[in-house]
């Protein structure tokens, strides 16, 4: 039917740029000061959580599924559960096993709101769903799983945990 397409907000990757950035400065800046042991975890985590949070959730729009990241887990949401795709406050899925949001998904201005569009990732997901029941593969839609396929990003959250504990812990050392 189509390509895969991965989306991304522009906006929220600017803001992670700027996360990142600030974040390297401030390490740079307490290790010349020598407070790179007081400061280090809490400056590595906010540039952590900018990139997890900004950077890398995304939609993956592909003919098999609708792949959403988000910052501590990643969905792939089956074309046969859509129920439903609301755009209006970013991208919403309602689905036959409940509802997914996609936080990389930028919401559409308020004029666009108020007119009743919907955002960019949510009308690319919209038509991609249309095109796959006009085409007749959604006809008779049967659901393999019992649930959506979830895959936690164990590795980060791991991370982020111990730069908290990190944070509150090593300035008392210092």
């Amino acid at each position: 039917m189509g390509s895969t397409v991965r989306l991304r907000s522009r906006a929220a990757q600017a803001l992670a740029v700027a996360m990142m950035t600030l974040s390297a400065a401030g390490l740079v800046t307490s290790a010349v000061d020598g407070g790179l042991l007081r400061l280090g975890a809490p400056v590595l985590l906010f540039g952590l959580i900018g990139w997890a949070a900004f950077w890398q959730p995304y939609v993956e729009v592909s003919d098999g599924a609708v792949r959403i990241a988000n910052t501590l887990r990643t969905v792939e949401v089956p074309w046969p559960a859509i129920q439903a795709v609301d755009g209006r406050y970013g991208l919403r899925l309602e689905t036959a096993f409940g509802p997914v949001n996609a936080w990389a998904a930028p919401a559409p201005a308020g004029r666009q709101r108020a007119r009743g569009e919907l955002g960019s990732t949510a009308a690319v997901v919209a038509d991609r769903l249309e095109a796959l029941r006009v085409a007749g593969h959604l006809d008779d839609p049967r659901l393999e799983r019992s649930a959506m396929p979830t895959t936690w990003h164990w590795p980060l959250i791991g991370t982020i945990a111990v730069l908290a504990v990190a944070s509150g812990v090593l300035p008392t050392l210092g």
